[in-house]
Parts: C-alpha cells; sequence; structure tokens
C-alpha cells in the first residue's frame, strides 16, 4: 500500500538582527585606559584651581550642585511650569549654593582645622558636636532666610517659615550628615571637604530644595502668613486658620502657640478676641 504524500506549506525565512561584535580585550583595555586618564586629568585641574583660586573653585562647585539639585526637585514635584520659571527657580537657589553656602563652609572647615588639628578621638567628637549643633542650623537658617527673600517672602512670612520648618530639618540633617562630617574630619583631605561635601549635597540639597523653594503658584505672590479672620472664618468661636506655605501646595492648618500670640497683638482677629 502506497503511503500518501503530504505536502506541507512552505514556512517563510526569519531573519535575526545580527547582534553587534563584542568588544575584543585590547577595546576594553584602551577604554579602560582612557577613563583612567581623564579621570587623572580631571583631578590634576581641580588640584590647579584649588591652588590658584580656592574659594572661587569651591563656590563653583556647590552654585552647580545647587541647581542641578533643584531641577531634580522640580522633576520630582511634577508641577507643570514653563521652561524660563524651571530654569530661574534652579538659578537661585544656585546662587545661595554659590555665593553663600560654598565660601561660608570652605572658611568653617579651615576655622575648625585650625583651632581642632588632627583626626584622633578627642578633636574629632569635638569638631562633629559643634559643626551639627552651631553650623547646622545657623547654615540652615540662613538658607531658608535667603530663598525665601529671592522669592519675595516678607518677614513675618520668614519667621514663620522658621517656627514651621527650621527644628525638623536640623534634626535630619543630624542623621545625614554627623556620619558625613566623621568621615571628613578623620579620612578626607581639607582641601577635598567641600568636594566631598557637594557630593553628597546633591541629594540632601534635593530634599532642601523641596523643602524651601516655593510651588510656582506661590512664586509671584507671596502668602500672608497671618490672614484676616474672614478669609478662613467657619463659624463664630471657631479658630481661624492659617494659609502656610508648603514645598508642593498650600494647606491651612491652625496656628501655632506663637502665631495665636502676634496675631492677638496685631489685633487682626477683631476685639471680640481680645476679651
Amino acid at each position: 500500500i502506497a503511503e500518501p504524500e503530504i505536502n506541507l506549506p512552505e514556512l517563510p525565512a526569519t531573519s535575526f538582527p545580527e547582534l553587534p561584535p563584542r568588544p575584543s580585550l585590547q577595546q576594553a583595555a584602551l577604554c579602560s585606559y582612557m577613563l583612567r586618564a581623564s579621570t587623572h586629568r580631571l583631578i590634576v585641574w581641580y588640584n590647579a584651581r584649588l591652588t590658584a583660586a580656592p574659594y572661587s573653585t569651591k563656590a563653583v562647585g556647590t552654585g552647580v550642585t545647587y541647581t542641578f539639585s533643584d531641577l531634580t526637585a522640580q522633576t520630582i514635584e511634577a508641577e507643570p511650569r514653563a521652561v524660563g520659571e524651571r530654569v530661574e527657580r534652579a538659578l537661585k537657589f544656585g546662587a545661595v549654593g554659590g555665593l553663600w553656602v560654598g565660601p561660608l563652609l570652605t572658611r568653617w572647615f579651615n576655622f575648625m582645622e585650625r583651632m581642632l588639628p588632627g583626626a584622633s578621638l578627642r578633636p574629632l567628637a569635638i569638631k562633629l558636636f559643634v559643626d551639627q549643633t552651631v553650623q547646622g542650623p545657623l547654615m540652615i537658617g540662613s538658607m531658608f532666610c535667603w530663598c525665601a527673600l529671592a522669592n519675595g517672602a516678607s518677614l513675618p512670612a520668614i519667621r514663620a517659615k522658621l517656627d514651621e520648618e527650621l527644628f525638623s530639618t536640623w534634626c535630619a540633617s543630624v542623621w545625614v550628615w554627623a556620619p558625613v562630617q566623621v568621615l571628613q574630619q578623620a579620612v578626607v583631605p581639607l582641601q577635598y571637604r567641600v568636594a566631598v561635601s557637594n557630593l553628597v549635597s546633591y541629594f540632601w540639597d534635593t530634599y532642601l530644595s523641596l523643602q524651601m523653594m516655593p510651588a510656582p503658584a506661590e512664586a509671584g505672590a507671596p502668602v500672608d502668613p497671618f490672614p484676616r479672620q474672614a478669609a478662613t472664618a467657619a463659624a463664630p468661636g471657631a479658630q481661624p486658620l492659617l494659609r502656610r506655605r508648603s514645598s508642593t501646595f498650600l494647606r491651612d492648618e491652625p496656628p501655632t502657640p506663637s502665631e495665636a500670640k502676634l496675631v492677638k497683638r496685631r489685633s487682626i482677629l477683631g476685639p471680640a478676641e481680645h476679651k
């Protein structure tokens, strides 16, 4: 018995893209050499700039770090805004870093090294304590002030901002910067400490930008931290709410005791509240 013939359809030929050839050992070694040579040239150039102009070099590095940190913060906020507004806000924050933080940190590290030289346990512990309890609050508080002034905030608004967020921001900074400062004082040479601070500062300053720089809706018109009762009154005898500035939005909250005293002292709530 003859078997029947089975005609199978021809399958289309499948063409696979050719994979790029793997780099040879010589090519990998050449890339590694070029990377090391570029890094070496960058370090040599940076050391030359530190010798020729230490303050301006560290200030420029800090300003660039702060600018990119604010751009990162704006990306996290995901707020719709024009390119000009993004650039303006980033340059404001970068100016605070380049004109204030960078020079101040340079002088501070030089001063601490002169007063407490060495990397043994005793001077290291003293420098850490002074750095976190003196330099930290002053630096963060001054940054809050400069950022608020750059965005047109009034002095009462700046004071309310400091009362609300300075202590919590300083506590967060201790957790971040205390280990970094221990490593810096013990291992990192003096001339590189601002550069190492800028490396860690990129992430820290992104957080600070979220705390200190206003959302686009707030940038043009500073918010009065003590609005009249007519703006937020809900019921007779109810405690007025104060509109606060946040990193990304406005929120209404009851006043703190110090704010309530200031409101009462200024007679903003009317004579009935003084009885």
